[in-house]
C-alpha cells in the first residue's frame, strides 16, 4: 500500500531503507535525507543571514528571514533554516571558510545540533556516587511531606507513612524519589528552614537506610539543602533555579558530585499566577536557562551536573503550558537533561473537568509527549501507572 512513512529518527530511516534492500552504502547516504529539519537561529547579523539563505538555496533548501534582511534595512534577524539532515550537513561544509558575521559560531551550533541528531548517546548522571543512566525516560516519584501540597498534602506528613510510600514507589518502578517539605502550589505560604528540616531529614535518613536509590531534595533553602545532602540526599531540586538563596551555589560547590535541577518560574509560589505573560514562552524560558547555566558554570558547577525543568504550571497560562508540552524537544538545544513535571496539574483539569485524582489520563498523555521526544525524566505521583505506561511505550519502540 502506498503511504507516507512515519520517520522520526535516523534509526527509523535506516530501518525503512534496509527493508527495501537498499545497499549498506546507500542506507548511510540516503538516511539523512529522510530527516526533515527546521532550525531556528536567533540574533543573526544581516550579512550572515543573507549568506546562509543563499547557501541553503544553492543546495536545494531554503531559509526564512525577516522582512528587511534581503535589502539590508535590518541589522539583525532571527531565521529558520528549512531542509533536512543531509542539507544541513552540506551547509556546515560550505561554512568552513567563512570567518565573518559570526558565522563560525553559527557553524559550531549547527554541528552540535547535528551531532545530537546523528549520535544520540546515553547520559550518565552522577548522583553523589550513584550512577543513573538516562538512556530512556526515567520516573521521579513525588513524595510531599507537607500539610498543604496541591495533590497529596497531609497524606505523607507522618514520617513512617512517608518512608513506606517511598519504598512502595521504588517497588512500583521509580528511579528517583523527590522529597519536598514545603508546598509550592500556587499561593502557597513560605515556611522557615527549621520546620522544613524537621519534616524531611528523618525521612531521608530512614529511606537511605533502606535503599540506595537517588534521593532528590526539593528545596530553595541552602540550609535545608546542606542538611539533606549530609543526611543522604543525592540531587538538589530548586524551583527557583538558585535565585532565592545566594548561599545555594556554595552548597553545590561543597558537594561536587551532586546534580541540580534548575526550574523556570515567574515570581514566587505566592505570586506566580498573578497575570503571567509571555510573547514567546519557549524562547523566553530558553533565555532564562541559558543565563542560569552560564551562572552555574562561572561558579564551578559544570554542565554535566545540570538538569532543567521548564516549570509547567509555575507562572504559566494555560496556553503556555500546552506550548511547552508541544515543543518540549526544543529545550534539548541546551545540551542538558530535561525533567517534565506535569503530573496531576491544573492545566489538565482545564482541558477536562477533574479533581487531582481524576487527572491520571492527562498525566499519561503528557508522559507520552515526553517519551516520544526522549525527555530524560518525568516527575510523577502515580508511579505504578506511569511505569506500566512507559513499559508499553518502550516495547512498541523496540519493534
Amino acid at each position: 500500500m502506498n503511504r507516507i512513512l512515519n520517520i522520526n529518527s535516523l534509526q527509523d530511516a535506516k530501518r525503512e531503507l534496509e527493508k527495501i534492500n537498499v545497499s549498506s552504502q546507500g542506507v548511510e547516504v540516503m538516511a539523512p535525507k529522510a530527516i526533515g529539519l527546521s532550525i531556528k537561529i536567533t540574533n543573526v547579523k544581516v550579512g550572515a543571514a543573507n549568506i546562509l539563505k543563499q547557501e541553503m538555496l544553492s543546495i536545494g533548501g531554503d531559509a526564512a528571514v525577516a522582512r528587511g534582511v534581503v535589502n539590508g534595512r535590518l541589522e539583525i534577524s532571527n531565521m529558520i533554516l528549512l531542509g533536512n539532515l543531509d542539507k544541513i550537513k552540506k551547509l556546515i561544509k560550505k561554512l568552513n571558510n567563512q570567518t565573518i558575521f559570526g558565522l563560525p559560531e553559527i557553524k559550531q551550533d549547527l554541528i552540535n545540533i547535528i551531532n545530537g541528531q546523528e549520535n544520540p548517546h546515553s547520559k550518565i548522571l552522577n548522583c553523589n556516587g550513584t550512577k543513573l543512566e538516562l538512556n530512556e525516560t526515567k520516573i521521579m516519584g513525588i513524595l510531599n511531606v507537607t500539610p498543604d501540597s496541591f495533590s497529596d498534602g497531609n497524606q505523607y506528613f507522618d514520617a513512617d507513612k512517608a518512608v513506606k510510600r517511598a519504598l512502595e514507589m521504588i517497588a512500583e518502578g521509580a528511579d528517583i524519589i523527590d522529597i519536598g517539605g514545603e508546598s509550592t502550589r500556587p499561593g502557597a505560604k513560605k515556611i522557615n528552614a527549621e520546620s522544613e528540616i524537621e519534616r524531611v531529614i528523618p525521612i531521608i535518613k530512614e529511606l537511605r537506610k533502606n535503599s540506595d536509590i537517588p534521593i532528590s531534595i526539593d528545596t530553595t533553602k541552602a540550609e535545608v539543602a546542606k542538611e539533606a545532602l549530609q543526611a543522604g540526599a543525592s540531587i538538589l531540586n530548586d524551583i527557583s533555579a538558585l535565585l532565592f538563596d545566594a548561599d545555594m551555589i556554595k552548597v553545590l560547590q561543597n558537594f561536587p558530585e551532586v546534580p541540580v535541577v534548575l526550574m523556570h518560574m515567574r515570581g514566587t509560589p505566592e505570586t506566580m499566577q498573578d497575570n503571567p505573560h509571555y510573547e514567546d514562552v519557549v524562547e523566553e524560558i530558553l533565555s532564562f536557562f541559558e543565563e542560569r547555566i552560564n551562572f552555574c558554570e562561572e561558579n564551578g558547577i559544570h554542565k554535566e551536573r545540570l538538569i532543567i525543568d521548564p516549570g509547567i504550571g509555575f507562572g504559566k497560562r494555560q496556553k503556555d503550558n500546552l506550548i511547552i508540552l508541544k515543543k518540549i524537544s526544543e529545550f534539548k538545544c541546551l545540551g542538558v537533561p530535561i525533567i517534565l513535571g506535569a503530573s496531576r496539574k491544573s492545566f489538565i483539569g482545564n482541558i477536562y473537568d477533574s479533581d487531582m485524582e481524576g487527572r491520571l489520563a492527562g498525566s499519561l498523555a503528557s508522559t507520552a509527549f515526553a517519551f516520544q521526544n526522549d525527555i530524560e525524566i518525568i516527575r510523577a505521583h502515580d508511579v505504578i501507572q506511569q511505569s506500566r505506561f512507559l513499559n508499553v511505550m518502550k516495547e512498541i519502540r523496540k519493534v
